[in-house]
């Protein structure tokens, strides 16, 4: 079975680079504290963090799939 073909583990590494990217880019942004005290910053932590971790579950999935075929088989 060719894992490149498999849209489960494509999409899971597609998730996760995501997932790592928007992390990155959320140390790049400036976040501030105005005189209110209210911290602004960027919405790239949420999507960070949703996005790493529905890749790996994703692939957990993609595991989970790939060895219950293989028990199936014998």
């Amino acid at each position: 079975m060719s894992f490149l073909k498999n849209k489960t583990l494509v999409l899971s590494f597609i998730l996760i680079g995501l997932g790592i990217a928007f992390i990155i880019m959320e140390n790049s942004f400036y976040q501030y504290i105005d005189n209110e005290g209210v911290l602004h910053e960027s919405m790239f932590l949420p999507l960070g963090a949703f996005s790493f971790i529905l890749g790996v579950l994703v692939f957990f999935v993609f595991i989970i799939r790939i060895t219950v075929q293989k028990i199936r088989r014998g």
